[in-house]
């Protein structure tokens, strides 16, 4: 009995030293910022942009005018597009790489994160490189002379795109990979012994048992892409707002925090509701 108390204890001394540190640091870096944040919202603010500590809704009233509408309506676009291509390309990559011997798939999955490794602003200035009228794609298409005069690509909602497309893929391929890497090679051979063609294969066996690593990847590229307000500034020349530079100029430019929280507020609630979605719909697929 002694020994199992003092087991208990000591049990209970090493639980104490190890969530104490842990709550603490949830509570001081993500809950205490997300209390603030929300408390923000309600706030005014004085002519001089300091922040009144009184109870308001304005600033939720504020966010239903059309300027703002329109913005958040064209973020969900774009980030439903970014969504929709960089499945389209991290799907056959991921495939790919699942299927492929040891060393191919450790060079493929190299190949996808030694640039994410790299620093963000970094690959947004290549991406400006590429784009600019005298980049690397107007050069192509005037040397094959399939244009007369350089394109305007770069400062456009295209760029903006292309440069979300291009960070966001490996958010994709990853859970994907992991997903597709899973899947049983028994069932593949059952299904060719059968006498499914790849297309009945893919339909039926592959891609239905990869959902989970779709959805997964969905939730991680769209969520970021409406709050990359780098790329949108950097590639978009101030022309391609989306609301994370509507949410940056408040806290920065505008000097306006308490709507800003109230914008980011907004975010994180649309957010939170994808990832309800989501495990909803992973749920209904382990059944």
């Amino acid at each position: 009995m002694k020994n199992q108390s003092s087991f208990k204890k000591r049990r209970l001394s090493v639980m104490g030293m190890t969530i104490g540190p842990m709550t603490a640091w949830t509570v001081l870096f993500f809950v205490f910022p997300l209390a603030y944040i929300v408390s923000l919202s309600f706030c005014g603010r004085d002519a001089y942009g300091g922040i009144v500590y009184a109870f308001t809704l304005k600033n939720y009233q504020t966010l239903a005018k059309p300027v703002y509408m329109q913005v958040l309506g064209k973020t969900l676009r774009m980030s439903l597009i970014v969504t929709c291509f960089v499945t389209l390309i991290a799907y056959p990559y991921a495939a790919i790489a699942a299927r492929a011997g040891k060393r191919v798939q450790n060079a493929l999955i190299a190949g996808i994160m030694v640039p994410f490794w790299t620093n963000a602003l970094l690959r947004i200035y290549a991406i400006m490189n590429i784009t600019s009228a005298n980049g690397l794609i107007n050069t192509f298409l005037l040397g094959l002379g399939l244009v007369k005069e350089p394109l305007q690509i770069l400062y456009t909602d295209f760029a903006v795109m292309f440069g979300m497309v291009y960070t966001m893929t490996p958010l994709m391929v990853m859970p994907l990979y992991a997903n597709l890497q899973k899947i049983d090679g028994s069932l593949l051979e059952a299904g060719r012994d059968l006498g499914a063609s790849p297309a009945a294969l893919f339909l039926k066996v592959i891609f239905p048992l990869s959902i989970p690593g779709i959805v997964s990847g969905v939730i991680l590229v769209y969520i970021p892409s409406m709050f990359s307000f780098y790329i949108a500034d950097a590639l978009g020349g101030g022309k391609s707002i989306i609301i994370g530079n509507v949410i940056s100029n408040q806290f920065s430019t505008s000097k306006n925090w308490p709507f800003g929280a109230a914008l980011a507020v907004l975010v994180m609630g649309l957010s939170t509701l994808l990832i309800l979605a989501k495990n909803l719909l992973t749920k209904k697929l382990d059944y």
